[in-house]
């Protein structure tokens, strides 16, 4: 892909993809967690640097914050941002940059953003926040959880039989299903990366497609989930399949919109015993995951 192309992937994320998706993962953010008056905070994967200047503002006079992003392009757009706001307490590194530039005493408060990453990508994530925050620090990362997508895998499901590969595919589309995890799995996640504390909360946000090219075409589905989707069919398959999957969309919701929805994953947690804050499911460690839990769909 050419520069050019990434600076438009980089505005298209910015203008679409960043107030549809990164939005109701901040929101959770801010209800959940209190935001600092001062201090230091770190946000890795901040996108095209929303909440990294909307807490640099906060922050003016009274703190600093670190921002990274693992795309060069939208690292620019963010800082296209910062200088346009005259944000000289806002720092934008090169994901690289990161790891040569330890702060002392750590962050007071260290945000990432795995929502749009591979399921993988959680657990080194939470290792460099960890790693990062300083004395009693406040931990929070995003993640999406099992649940997730659910009416458009019942939709791939159906594709899939359309074109004689459900027997063949039944398998790969069950444990892609499984690489999103559980509240209990994220809680575990969690707790071998050395936090304490631990908090998850998990709300649904739905999307909303007008019909099946709309979703296919979208900026989000096509430019971060649906290559992953379709990994599991064969090349010479995909278009066959992106063609049932429109069809079957068009002919089940007609002209009502098609809506799909993910399983928002908040994970908080602080890098000592002792400190931070109280929420209610914290007396409920123990207590064994339901819903969350729920293995996906049946084929």
């Amino acid at each position: 892909m050419s520069a050019s192309d990434n600076r438009t992937r980089a505005f298209l994320h910015d203008l679409t993809v960043a107030p549809l998706w990164n939005e109701c993962f901040h929101r959770l953010l801010i209800e959940t967690v209190p935001l600092p008056d001062s201090g230091r905070v770190l946000l890795v994967e901040c996108g095209t640097g929303g909440l990294a200047v909307e807490l640099a503002h906060r922050l003016r006079e009274t703190g600093t914050v670190t921002a990274t992003d693992s795309d060069p392009a939208r690292l620019q757009v963010a800082r296209d941002k910062r200088d346009l706001a005259k944000l000289d307490n806002l720092r934008l590194l090169n994901a690289g940059e990161l790891a040569q530039d330890p702060v002392a005493d750590g962050y007071d408060l260290a945000v990432g953003d795995a929502s749009l990453l591979p399921t993988d990508a959680l657990t080194p994530m939470l290792a460099l926040l960890r790693e990062r925050a300083g004395e009693d620090g406040q931990i929070v990362a995003y993640a999406v959880s099992r649940g997730s997508f659910d009416e458009f895998f019942s939709i791939l499901w159906q594709a899939l039989y359309e074109c004689n590969l459900a027997e063949t595919l039944a398998e790969p589309l069950e444990a892609l299903l499984h690489t999103y995890p559980t509240k209990a799995a994220l809680r575990t996640q969690a707790t071998a990366a050395g936090l304490h504390s631990v908090n998850i909360i998990i709300e649904k946000e739905t999307f909303t497609f007008q019909n099946g090219q709309d979703f296919l075409e979208s900026p989000l589905i096509a430019g971060y989930w649906l290559d992953r989707w379709l990994a599991i069919v064969p090349p010479e398959h995909r278009a066959a399949v992106k063609t049932a999957v429109c069809s079957i969309i068009d002919e089940e919701y007609g002209t009502c919109p098609f809506e799909v929805s993910i399983k928002a994953a908040l994970l908080t947690g602080r890098t000592t015993a002792s400190g931070g804050l109280t929420h209610a499911a914290d007396a409920e460690d123990e207590v064994p995951e339901s819903d969350d839990d729920a293995e996906g769909l049946a084929f």
